[in-house]
């Protein structure tokens, strides 16, 4: 996977270079400018998905550097963060406020940095990939791609939302690469189809079958002969229908509705289903001999809060797929990836796009943010004790941590650094101010007085 290449603006020697090498030893590549020219020439050549600048610079300060990163990428501003010292900690909480990602206060842990550029930088997209870059996805993907053209029947299980017919697409399109040539395919979810009307749907009918039926019609078998059928949630199919449906997977040949001619069908099988079948079977909610039939190669596909290492990839391919939709470029917001690998999404990939198409077109910039596709007023994600079951954990340095870090450098710097008269302005103790700036790294004139 290639690596993400850091801009590095700092006219110190020996912090620029203990900066470079430090990227350099976290996997991330970086590039060096001593000052707003060097930068101005390193963003002529590349774009990135970082600058982290010195709020003062030989020939400029952190404002010159924000004008100029507008300036360069046309109004869409990359992720800047700036390293201040205590004496300009309030002109980086304005530069936050004009469009600057964040700010680290000097002197700072070079460990603390570096955990906090995962919630600032994300990997550049895996183009290989197709189903996900987690650990999991990756087995899914070698497993799928080995068998997608083996004579045996598919069973994929998962959670609603997580990509099921994705599998049968990506088998079909292997199938294709084999054969050399289109080959069709047809899908069908049995649980959207009256119960009366599925036996005409898989098997087709015969002209004056019923009323209604005016002309022969080809079921989805026939339509997708010499290819793939997808039967989507095939739990859901009546029993009486599972019976006719496993004779014909038995034989290979089937009679539409009202017809007496049997019609020879090849079809590679791929079944999907979100109910447990087995469980089901054993109750006899399901036919035992037909979950044996389609069940020769099984699959099994995690929610999505399980993988939480794809979650930046499918958010990046979702923002990928609506610029090409609506010829925009827009760009995820870096910090999105800690807010929604939080988040226990229920609707697994499907909802996570849902909420990313949301916030890509209520966004008023060129960033897709996460808190843009909330509705005023509301909890996108209400507490519940069945969600909080499924919670991954927040991560160190989160969006809301950020904003408290962001608040109380501004309120203390309102109160020209004064302990008693912040603390008097939060409403907490100086105790508990004393600690928060502490775990934030912020310093205080009187920092030390906790009495």
């Amino acid at each position: 996977m290639p690596q993400p290449t850091i801009l590095v603006v700092e006219d110190d020697p020996i912090m620029g270079e203990s900066l470079v090498q430090r990227l350099q030893l976290e996997d991330y590549a970086a590039d060096w400018a001593r000052n707003l020219a060097e930068a101005r020439d390193a963003l002529r050549r590349r774009r990135y998905p970082l600058v982290l600048s010195d709020i003062r610079l030989p020939d400029g300060d952190g404002a010159g550097m924000l004008d100029m990163l507008r300036q360069r990428q046309s109004g869409c501003c990359p992720p800047v963060v700036f390293m201040t010292g205590y004496g300009t900690v309030d002109q980086a909480v304005r530069l936050v406020r004009e469009g600057a990602w964040d700010y680290i206060q000097k002197p700072f842990d070079i460990n603390d940095l570096m955990r906090r550029l995962h919630d600032w930088v994300q990997p550049e997209a895996d183009a290989q990939a197709w189903f996900g870059v987690s650990a999991a996805a990756r087995a899914l993907e070698q497993l799928v791609d080995r068998m997608a053209t083996l004579d045996l029947p598919v069973l994929v299980q998962g959670a609603s939302g997580t990509g099921k017919e994705l599998i049968a697409t990506r088998i079909h399109s292997q199938m294709q690469l084999h054969a050399g040539r289109a080959l069709p395919m047809v899908a069908i979810n049995c649980a959207a189809i009256a119960e009366g009307l599925l036996e005409s749907e898989l098997f087709g009918h015969e002209a004056g079958a019923f009323s209604g039926a005016q002309k022969r019609h080809a079921g989805v078998f026939e339509q997708a002969h010499g290819g793939v059928l997808f039967l989507d949630e095939i739990g859901d199919m009546p029993l009486p229908m599972q019976a006719r449906l496993l004779r014909v997977l038995q034989d290979g040949n089937l009679r539409r509705v009202g017809g007496e001619k049997s019609i020879r069908v090849v079809v590679r099988l791929v079944c999907a289903t979100h109910k447990p079948l087995e469980r089901m079977a054993a109750e006899g909610q399901f036919r035992a001999d037909l979950l044996f039939r389609i069940g020769g190669l099984p699959i099994y596909i995690p929610p999505l809060r399980d993988r939480p290492d794809d979650i930046a990839w499918l958010a990046h391919c979702r923002v990928d797929a609506l610029n090409a939709r609506s010829g925009q470029s827009m760009r995820l917001d870096p910090r999105f990836t800690g807010w929604a690998c939080a988040q226990p999404w229920a609707g697994n990939v499907r909802e996570l796009f849902a909420y990313l198409d949301r916030a890509y077109y209520l966004s008023r910039d060129c960033w897709v943010r996460w808190e843009q596709a909330a509705m005023p007023g509301t909890d996108p994600f209400p507490a519940s004790a069945e969600n909080a079951a499924h919670d991954a954990p927040a991560p160190l340095h989160d969006y809301l941590a950020q904003a408290e870090r962001d608040y109380l450098a501004r309120c203390l710097t309102e109160s020209g650094g004064r302990m008693a008269a912040t603390a008097r302005q939060l409403g907490i103790s100086r105790k508990t101010l004393w600690d928060k700036l502490r775990r934030h790294n912020i310093q205080s004139d009187d920092a030390a007085d906790t009495h």
